[in-house]
């Protein structure tokens, strides 16, 4: 009896202790507009950051620093129309090196017996 009333008395103080009063607070739209600007900051500039694109801006010569400095000074409408330009961009960017890869595989596993992908 004495057990259950400890156990009891401790699992109730164990719920008590994770109960944590709940904090809501007004946004301004200004504090709001500056979050969603920054998110769309980090957007392009990871896109930047891309194998494919940093080599292009590097045959264009413009540099990394430049292109960030770029970004930084842009304003929320230049941000939302680039990353608007990224999502619309292609995903199929490395699609040619995984389609050889395949291929390569295909003929190995051809040659060592395993398959017969090409037909005799």
């Amino acid at each position: 009896m004495f057990k259950t009333l400890i156990m009891n008395a401790l699992v109730a103080l164990a719920m008590v202790a994770m109960i944590t009063p709940a904090q809501a607070n007004l946004v301004s739209t200004g504090d709001t507009l500056a979050l969603e600007a920054g998110s769309l900051e980090t957007r392009v500039e990871a896109y930047l950051l891309r194998d494919g694109v940093a080599a292009e801006l590097a045959v264009l010569g413009v540099s990394h620093e430049m292109a960030m400095a770029r970004v930084a000074n842009m304003s929320a409408d230049e941000l939302e129309q680039i990353a608007g330009r990224i999502d619309q961009m292609p995903a199929g960017e490395g699609a040619i090196v995984i389609l050889g890869v395949v291929f390569l595989v295909l003929i190995i596993l051809e040659l060592v017996g395993v398959t017969n992908v090409f037909r005799r």
